[in-house]
């Protein structure tokens, strides 16, 4: 079963790291232009030594180079100097933009996943709502008529819930569903699914599971809640009605066969689990 939802988690603090001058790969690109400036001055030797025959030695060329000659290997290592700072400086910029558009991303993924649970989850208990009632409800006739897998619809209802509002408050009563889907969820396997599609009203959905098995769950559930004492209220019952998956069931037709014994288990004075057929 769906684990309810904690809303009033702690905001987690945040830790912002020191911002360093450049990253890593922008602190080589700007190193690697330092570098290139004495290898320029070293190259620009060999050609006016190797080539143009200038210089009565290498050495003598590379260190008692001309004005000229020494005006122009600045020059070219200033350039490279320059370039592999412009460099680093544009790669820096491309790699925080980057940086930032994935954490971007990674915000929107977040609220995106959190909308699609506030869409299908009810906020006062934590278990899923109608919308995802009908939607699973759905998958699950469609599962049973192609796979063959039954499934049961246990349709659940909290006896005199109006009685507990007007005699303990909203506030009281809302408790009280809140614990009563707890001793649900506790009571039903991980794959069974509750939802709330009324005021006190569940659903839940039980696949692999029989007519018979389904009234075991129902009266273990029934048990469970009317053994549990809640705060100030003291006990509380609940009347279930069950219906199974029949070959060409719609929502509507099991639906309206749990209510149907929902319905029957009222009348037999509340606090049972009635099954259709």
């Amino acid at each position: 079963m769906q684990d309810k939802q904690n809303d009033d988690a702690p905001e987690q603090g945040r830790t912002l790291a020191p911002r360093r001058w450049l990253g890593k790969s922008s602190r080589r690109v700007v190193m690697g232009g330092v570098l290139l400036a004495p290898v320029v001055w070293w190259a620009d030797t060999a050609v006016d030594h190797f080539i143009f025959g200038e210089g009565a030695s290498f050495f003598e060329s590379l260190l008692h180079p001309t004005p000229m000659e020494i005006w122009v290997r600045l020059m070219a290592g200033f350039m490279f100097i320059t370039f592999g700072v412009y460099a680093g400086f544009l790669l820096d910029r491309s790699e925080r933009i980057e940086g930032e558009l994935r954490a971007s991303n990674q915000l929107l993924e977040q609220l995106k996943a959190e909308l699609e649970q506030l869409v299908v989850v009810d906020p006062l208990t934590g278990v899923f709502n109608r919308r995802k009632f009908h939607e699973y409800l759905g998958m699950s006739i469609t599962a049973a008529m192609r796979h063959k897998q039954p499934f049961v619809l246990l349709m659940l209802d909290i006896d005199n819930f109006k009685r507990i509002n007007d005699r303990y408050g909203h506030q009281l009563g809302d408790a009280v569903l809140r614990t009563v889907c707890e001793l649900i969820g506790s009571s039903v396997r991980e794959a069974d699914l509750l939802f709330r599609v009324g005021g006190e009203e569940f659903c839940l959905v039980a696949t692999s599971m029989d007519l018979a098995q389904a009234r075991t769950l129902g009266e273990k559930i029934r048990q469970v809640i009317e053994s549990h004492r809640f705060p100030k209220v003291g006990e509380v019952t609940i009347s279930i009605g069950i219906a199974s998956f029949r070959e060409g069931d719609t929502q509507q037709n099991i639906y309206a066969r749990a209510d149907g014994a929902l319905y029957v288990a009222k009348r037999r004075g509340r606090n049972c689990v009635s099954c259709d057929g």
